[in-house]
């Protein structure tokens, strides 16, 4: 995969490029996930432009209206023994507010600070409605300064951000309070995500040391695939590193999406997180390490009874 800075592949001029312009039918999306320490709880928060798993911006985009700024979403997600939720209320183009240190979505906000990044939360779970409200903190030193091109074609970027943080959650609604380490990074399309794969599977975690592992594998729509394999170390540096062998972990438990992996070592217990249509995220032992693993279908998401599906996860204000 080419690399290039955050301001040749167009993700930033500064910061994390909140103020930046995304094109018509493209999307851009910012991610954070954190375990805590104790190893009960977890979080997962992506703020969207163009939010690129709505069924509504997918059949505006078939109409010739993907405006990507009038679908606009904060996916957060809790995992824990208990007070798990999901939130991902989908907004049109007025609760958008961008500029280079703030981007608003609705009520919520991701800020960046002196510390790294500030996610101030103000959302309501589905299906039951229950308020998520707090604040979680993510703080890292810099952020990298290398995006990797996803497609070979200069249209899907990827932007490891932060691949070594720290994160503290501190939430009133559900009362939550706890921190550990965390993982940021951004991804950028000036087309449509199916478009570009036909799917791809995605994996980070840390090694005894406490350096992270990332590894990348991207299934072209067109055939062919796109691999990438990170080692980071503390201190940021980043190095290319041989992808490891493809393992088939077990398919999504309801779903049966498929799981394909690239670990350094032999999967152990695997905790499935999300289990949906066309998604799977999943929480993997590894040697003695945990890792973070995704897994997209994007010939699935495109099929009219998954479309049907998302609104019931994924409702849509304005």
């Amino acid at each position: 995969m080419r690399s290039a800075t955050p301001a040749e592949a167009g993700l930033a001029q500064c910061g994390l490029g909140f103020e930046r312009p995304v094109p018509e039918a493209g999307y851009r999306w910012w991610y954070v996930d954190g375990f805590s320490d104790c190893g009960q709880f977890g979080i997962t928060i992506i703020a969207f432009i163009g939010s690129v798993f709505s069924p509504y911006y997918y059949r505006a985009r078939h109409r010739g209206r993907g405006q990507a700024a009038n679908h606009v979403s904060l996916n957060v997600i809790l995992y824990g023994p208990s007070q798990s939720r999901w939130c991902m209320t989908e907004r049109g183009e007025t609760a958008l507010r961008q500029s280079p240190q703030v981007l608003d979505i609705g009520p919520s906000a991701l800020r960046t600070s002196d510390s790294g990044l500030e996610v101030d939360i103000q959302e309501r779970a589905t299906p039951f409605g229950q308020r998520v409200a707090g604040r979680v903190s993510i703080s890292f030193d810099r952020p990298s300064q290398e995006c990797f091109e996803l497609d070979g074609v200069g249209e899907h970027w990827w932007w490891p951000i932060a691949p070594i943080a720290g994160i503290k959650v501190a939430l009133e609604r559900p009362g939550l309070q706890w921190s550990g380490a965390a993982y940021v990074d951004s991804n950028y399309g000036s087309r449509p995500i199916e478009t570009g794969f036909a799917s791809w599977n995605w994996c980070r975690g840390h090694d005894a040391e406490g350096d992270c592992q990332i590894h990348y594998d991207a299934q072209l729509s067109g055939g062919g695939e796109k691999r990438l394999s990170l080692s980071v170390d503390r201190s940021g540096a980043m190095a290319r590193t041989p992808s490891p062998d493809l393992q088939q972990l077990p398919r999504g438990p309801i779903w049966r999406v498929a799981r394909p992996a690239r670990l350094p070592h032999q999967a152990g217990r695997v905790k499935t997180l999300e289990d949906t249509p066309f998604y799977t995220r999943s929480e993997i032992q590894v040697g003695g390490g945990q890792f973070m693993h995704e897994s997209l279908d994007l010939h699935r998401f495109c099929r009219p009874w998954v479309q049907f599906l998302l609104p019931f996860r994924m409702p849509r204000k304005g």
